[in-house]
Formats: C-alpha cells, structure tokens, sequence
C-alpha cells in the first residue's frame, strides 16, 4: 500500500451503535425538492433513533423550513485522527418534529452526548429551540483499516 493509499473496512452494528454514543455532533442534510440544505447539529442518540434541537433566531427558520419538505434526511457522523485511522457513519431517516410534551423524556439523552454551543453573544435576538427525532431506518459505517 502506497503512502497515499486509504483503505476502510466496514463498521458492524455494534461498532456503529458505538461510535454514535461517543459522538455529539455531525452534519444533517435535508431537502427540499432539487434544493439540498446541510447544517451542522448537535445531536443525542440511543439506538435506532437521533435527537436534535433547532435554534431558531426571529421568526423564520430554513432548517425547519427544510425539514418539513424532507421525506428522508442524512445524518453524517465522523471523526478524523490521520489518514488511517478515521471514521465515518451515515444515517437515514424520517425526521419528525417532537412537541413540547417530549422534552422532558429527551433532554437527558441530548444532555449525555449532544454539544450545547455558547450562544451568549447571541444578544436580545429571540430565541427559540424545536425538537426533532430522526428515526434511524438505514445505518452504514466505514473505518480506516491500515492493514
């Protein structure tokens, strides 16, 4: 194998199971029709399903705008040490939109692995938070594999 050769050898269910416990954040795409939108989240996760919180600042959203239209999302999960020792998961979805009354079952798991950014320089802007879950129906995971 060449210096510049990357290998990867496919993840099993349980190493995919625990690479998404150890991890808090990734990259959600939704879509709209032929328009795609990706932005960054902060998720919890228990097996088969993800959690999310959008923030939304005034009144107009296009991540919830996105995710009404979006009959399957993508949820990319991954974490790069060096060229080959990498990891990457990909997992797709329904998402729907919890309500209020959900919060309370789901906080602590978005509390035990989600990342909460400091958005104090936010300022007097409102603000508000809208959960979504995204039921995990497909589930593919790569690593590096330097053999």
């Amino acid at each position: 194998m060449s210096d510049h050769e990357t290998r990867a050898a496919a993840m099993d269910d349980a190493a995919v199971d625990t690479f998404l416990r150890e991890q808090g954040t990734g990259v959600l795409s939704l879509a709209d029709g032929n328009e795609a939108y990706a932005v960054p989240v902060s998720f919890g996760y228990e097996t088969g399903r993800a959690l999310f919180g959008f923030y939304t600042f005034g009144e107009a959203s296009m991540k919830q705008q996105f995710a009404e239209h979006t009959d399957r999302a993508c949820l990319t999960v991954y974490d790069v040490d060096e060229q080959t020792d990498w990891k990457s998961v990909l997992a797709f979805g329904p998402l729907t939109e919890l309500g209020q009354e959900s919060w309370g079952d789901i906080g602590e798991l978005i509390s035990d692995n989600a990342w909460t950014p400091d958005l104090s320089g936010v300022g007097t802007r409102r603000l508000s938070i809208t959960g979504y879950e995204l039921e995990i129906e497909e589930v593919t995971g790569l690593q590096g594999d330097s053999a």
